[in-house]
């Protein structure tokens, strides 16, 4: 191989790193943080936005897509937690994608969670799913296994739950004790996902 042969390979070599190079294309990798907040609704505009004032007096304005639906009971002076992500162009407010709303009785006998998600199922849509979550504590009035158990609150009518082949009952569960039940609703109806019993120990002092 002479010198002008030499050189045209390295020229020849270098054209072709260089369109190699031009033809390289770059991957960037875009992290999306979510973040959960809890505070009192001090502004709410269905379908628009919501403000919530945080434990140290600060108050903050949230975009609500309509993909999201809004809890029931969500009103001005309510607490509630969301979850929000940054707009996907940088500026605005954040975009909430999920609210959650926790009530509770007087008598701190019953507790609802209602936790509504949008999740993105495609480039093009989303899909919501609300679920709702009601933890009760009272006697049990009636059991029957693997179909229902009817519970009674202190001072309220007793309420019967469906049992499913998910239901987790503890062995000892019987009519007359005192128990914790958590249900979901499940295409409509509140369905048993846990119970748990309650033993009540009186202790007698010798006189």
């Amino acid at each position: 191989m002479n010198l002008r042969t030499r050189f045209l390979a390295v020229v020849f070599g270098a054209l072709s790193a260089t369109l190699l190079a031009q033809q390289t294309t770059q991957q960037t990798t875009t992290t999306t943080t979510t973040r959960n907040v809890t505070g009192s609704v001090v502004q709410y505009t269905p379908g628009q936005t919501i403000v919530l004032r945080s434990a140290d007096g600060k108050t903050t304005t949230y975009t609500i897509p309509s993909a999201v639906t809004v809890p029931a009971d969500v009103e001005i002076g309510r607490s509630v937690t969301i979850s929000t992500q940054p707009a996907s162009d940088g500026s605005g407010p954040a975009i909430v994608t999920k609210i959650v709303t926790t009530s509770v009785s007087a008598d701190g006998t019953r507790t609802t969670t209602e936790r509504t998600e949008s999740q993105p199922s495609s480039q093009s849509d989303q899909t919501t799913q609300t679920t709702t979550t009601t933890t009760v504590t009272g006697k049990v009035m009636a059991f029957q296994p693997k179909q229902s158990i009817t519970v009674e609150e202190p001072g309220k009518a007793a309420v019967t739950y469906v049992i499913d082949p998910e239901s987790q009952l503890p062995q000892d569960l019987a009519v007359g004790k005192t128990v914790t039940v958590t249900t979901r609703v499940v295409k409509g109806s509140p369905v048993v996902r846990t119970v748990t019993t309650k033993t009540v120990t009186t202790e007698t002092k010798p006189q």
